[in-house]
């Protein structure tokens, strides 16, 4: 009896070990991939992956393993079980929790060849899996690694996430324009108009009475009379003036002539 029941405490405790990890690695399903930051690096490089997209709603944590030469069977744990930093609508960041030279010598080996990496959409509490985004890298030496394929980032790495308030990933800050490109609408097209400003109304000062309209067309009709029949009138009055000078002088000399 002692020795079944030493068999049966064993075979409890094995059990109890193995039920939360089993939902994780049988009931995961690729829902989407992972871009490797950086893309190129040594085992000295803090590593960080940005998944494709969000977690399935039904997750409430996350954590990553990578499996590859010389690392345990089931996978080494490079990412804790955590909620910090996750998104159900976008892509969001997994921190490796050491650098890979740690890793290797935890595991007493040398890093070579491919490494590949899993993030894992669960329940925090049961560990059941809703899906998970994986990617690879090789050490193509012991000390540098390159992300392969999709894993490779094209162009600038995405920058790190900020958190919300509630511990979630916050949205990606939205990119400016580069430098010279248009921020303001654009001008109209077509020729040039030029603004049309109103004349001031004049007014009359209170207690002075307006002038009558005879009045003002008489002041607005005297610029014309000093261009025009004024100048004619002003031409005959000198011809007058010559003759009568003539005229004065002819009689003068008759009578001296008599």
């Amino acid at each position: 009896m002692n020795r079944l029941a030493r068999v049966a405490a064993l075979l409890t405790v094995a059990l109890g070990v193995l039920v939360p990890l089993a939902p994780a690695s049988a009931g995961a399903d690729p829902i989407g991939g992972v871009i490797v930051i950086p893309g190129s690096g040594n085992d000295l490089n803090e590593i960080r992956v940005r998944t494709s997209a969000g977690c399935p709603a039904k997750a409430d944590a996350f954590y990553a393993k990578m499996k590859g030469h010389d690392f345990p069977p089931g996978g080494q744990l490079v990412t804790a079980n955590t909620s910090a930093g996750l998104s159900h609508s976008f892509g969001f960041d997994v921190y490796f929790l050491l650098v890979m030279r740690d890793y290797a010598r935890d595991n007493h080996t040398t890093l070579g060849g491919r490494y590949d990496i899993a993030v894992f959409c669960v329940d925090s509490v049961t560990l059941q899996s809703y899906g998970e985004f994986t990617g690879s890298l090789e050490f193509i030496s012991p000390s540098h690694y390159e992300a392969i394929g999709a894993a490779k980032p094209t162009g600038t790495p995405p920058p790190p996430l900020a958190q919300a308030p509630d511990g979630s990933a916050a949205p990606p800050e939205t990119v400016p324009p580069p430098v010279g490109t248009l921020s303001r609408p654009r001008p109209i097209k077509g020729p040039a108009q030029s603004p049309v400003v109103s004349a001031p109304t004049a007014q009359a000062p209170s207690g002075v009475d307006p002038p009558s309209p005879s009045a003002v067309g008489q002041r607005t009709s005297e610029p014309n009379d000093a261009t025009g029949q004024g100048v004619a009138w002003l031409i005959a009055a000198g011809a007058v003036l010559v003759a009568g000078t003539v005229i004065a002088v002819a009689n003068r000399m008759r009578k001296r002539r008599s």
